[in-house]
């Protein structure tokens, strides 16, 4: 995480004109929580091809139905920290590096068997719980446009774009089958990501100021591509959040 920080800090000093006027370099650490949701879920259980079904129809498959229930949000801890340039009373940039835990989630999928000569000629077998947790490193570039409106009030508005490591693992339970208790490959991915917010900075003195803001991060997209257990599933989605994050600039 450090080092893909360092490396986003190298990139924007080299990106930075070189200007008589000195600006302002400042430090910022901040924490706060994160209400989290997935998006357009997918859950793959490829239907195979089977020479007898309950239907007594010879030419059927079997595999998943859907999705029977999504319980899709989640409240979680995020931190953050990274630095800053104030190029002038209005405008700034921040390199920023935060940590969102782990959200869990639950996918049912519904399992049975389907024959060929009708949509409607349905069996259910049962119910595939997936317990799912997703974890993201986040590393954005982020504009600030401030409003002063004295010496200490400053509102702002801000928005971003990097880069998200989503890393999803999880586990699978069966109504049918009480000792069914299977664990998904881990999985992490890179996405890109933007964020768009607004809050108030409040000035306590030349060196020190506080920040209150919310902010909407799309994170891209997250999957877990392999059950080992049957080998032919798959969960895959989108990652959003609304975030609150309260911390403390110091300015050099």
């Amino acid at each position: 995480m450090m080092k893909t920080l360092n490396a986003m800090l190298v990139s924007l000093a080299l990106a930075i004109p070189a200007t008589s006027q000195a600006m302002d370099i400042y430090a910022f650490a901040r924490g706060g929580a994160a209400y989290t949701a997935i998006k357009d879920t997918e859950a793959v259980n490829p239907f195979i091809a089977v020479g007898s079904a309950p239907s007594t129809n010879p030419d059927a498959t079997q595999g998943s139905m859907g999705i029977a229930n999504l319980n899709n949000d989640h409240s979680v801890a995020v931190g953050a920290f990274g630095t800053g340039l104030v190029f002038n009373p209005n405008f700034r940039l921040e390199l920023e590096g935060s940590f969102q835990k782990a959200s869990d989630y639950q996918i049912d999928v519904s399992l049975g068997w389907q024959a060929n000569s009708g949509p409607f000629d349905v069996t259910l077998l049962g119910t595939a719980y997936n317990n799912i947790s997703i974890e993201s490193e986040v590393y954005m570039l982020k504009a600030y446009y401030d409003f002063p409106m004295n010496k200490h009030l400053v509102p702002y508005v801000m928005a971003g774009a990097g880069y998200a490591k989503n890393k999803a693992s999880g586990v699978q339970t069966f109504s049918a089958n009480a000792n069914w208790n299977e664990k998904w490959d881990d999985h992490a991915s890179n996405e890109m990501a933007w964020t768009v917010g607004a809050g108030v900075s409040y000035i306590f003195s030349k060196h020190l100021t506080l920040d209150l803001g919310v902010e909407h991060r799309n994170l891209g997209d997250w999957e877990l591509k392999n059950l080992p257990a049957t080998g032919d599933e798959s969960l895959k989605g989108k990652l959003e959040s609304t975030t609150l994050l309260m911390g403390l600039r110091y300015h050099f």
